[in-house]
């Protein structure tokens, strides 16, 4: 759809890079600059860059696909301008002032850039440049000043009070989920269609313009209603029903994941399911619980000996036929690899030039016109193209 769109990114993390990954999937030709110093853009000639600082990560082959790369000499920055002459939308997700070279990673070479560019510089050269500028807080907010990274903002909209933290499994205490970067993902989305508004305005006006994305602000669009209901809480996690937890370990020693305590709706069904219903009126009054510990804990391990009654699987079946919310637990293979995923696209296989072949999330949104998505660049991989489109 976005085909005859040229866009450059301009990125040092995930909510830049995400907005590019959604737009080249839709067709845009994006261009990811990569700054580099004068002596790595002479290796960069000789073929010897990639393997001696080229140190790419998984992050980086999902959220780059489909992309061109460009190593710009940072020194002089008369190819950026001619790029953003000839361009159509410039993503801007950097540190504010200087940046330390983010790819290559050189530990024993980290240069700070001068970045000297912004939207009043891009529009004199292109009036018509629609500029994305990321920011990690509002302007004027107490932490404006700081970095756009995911665990700080993502700490400051609250979402991990909800959530899990992505750390490894304690042994007896259930599943780990992986980290998730909602705040950046929220912002990459929250600003996919305001770029379409923007393209849609200028093909009313001819005119550009500044769209401005704090990411912290992004996570109140998608924490929605949570805010709402929880804006009393006092604590995440932690506030919890004395007695019913939220995973158990089943027959084949597989984990469930329910959603019952505090829920009448749910635990009423439930219970009556198990013939237990003599303990719905205990089991609703927390108070009782937290006031009665041996009660409590006679409940407790009540409750985890009905778990073992069936495999987890089967518990899944029978919980959505009252339902009741719950699931197994899953590994990140078994999601990836199902015939669901596969079959609408959720999950596709790509040909990573680092990792080689690889699974990763397929398109959010899939059009008729949807051509193939091809694995993130190598470093510099697209400079002559680049540099004979800006010499022609």
């Amino acid at each position: 759809m976005l085909s005859e769109y040229r866009v450059i990114e301009f990125s040092d993390y995930p909510a830049g890079s995400i907005l590019g990954m959604h737009l080249a999937d839709q067709g845009a030709e994006v261009i990811k600059v990569e700054p580099i110093t004068t002596s790595q853009k002479i290796e960069l000639m000789e073929k010897n860059f990639i393997s001696k600082y080229e140190k790419q990560d998984l992050e980086y082959s999902v959220w780059n696909r489909g992309k061109k790369s460009f190593a710009l000499n940072w020194i002089d920055r008369s190819n950026l301008l001619k790029l953003i002459s000839i361009s159509d939308i410039f993503i801007e997700n950097i540190d504010i002032h200087t940046r330390e070279n983010a790819r290559p990673r050189s530990k024993k070479e980290k240069n700070k850039v001068d970045l000297k560019i912004s939207y009043e510089i891009a529009k004199k050269v292109n009036p018509e440049i629609i500029y994305i500028k990321f920011t990690s807080f509002p302007k004027n907010h107490p932490y404006e000043h700081l970095p756009s990274k995911e665990e700080l903002i993502s700490s400051a909209s609250g979402i991990y009070a909800m959530n899990g933290s992505g750390q490894l499994p304690v042994k007896g205490e259930g599943p780990s989920f992986h980290e998730i970067p909602y705040s950046s993902g929220m912002a990459g989305i929250t600003a996919a269609p305001a770029v379409a508004a923007a393209i849609f305005q200028k093909s009313l006006t001819g005119k550009g313009q500044l769209i401005s994305m704090s990411i912290h602000d992004a996570m109140f669009q998608g924490m929605g209603s949570q805010l709402v209901r929880h804006h009393q809480r006092q604590n995440g996690n932690q506030e919890s029903h004395p007695v019913i937890k939220r995973f158990y370990r089943c027959k084949d020693n597989r984990w469930i994941n329910i959603n019952i305590g505090g829920m009448k709706r749910f635990l009423e069904p439930f219970l009556k399911l198990v013939n237990k219903i003599e303990w719905l009126e205990e089991l609703s009054n927390s108070q009782l619980l937290n006031e009665n510990k041996d009660l409590q804990i006679h409940l407790e391990k009540e409750f985890e000996k009905l778990w073992i009654e069936k495999t987890a699987i089967e518990w899944e079946n029978t919980l959505d036929q009252i339902g009741v919310p719950g699931t197994m637990c899953r590994t990140v293979n078994e999601w990836i690899e199902s015939d669901q995923a596969i079959q609408s696209e959720t999950v596709i296989q790509v040909n990573d030039h680092f990792f080689g072949e690889m699974k990763q999330p397929g398109r959010i949104i899939r059009t008729n016109h949807n051509s193939n998505i091809h694995p993130a660049p190598r470093l510099g991989e697209h400079n002559q193209l680049i540099e004979d489109l800006l010499n022609g």
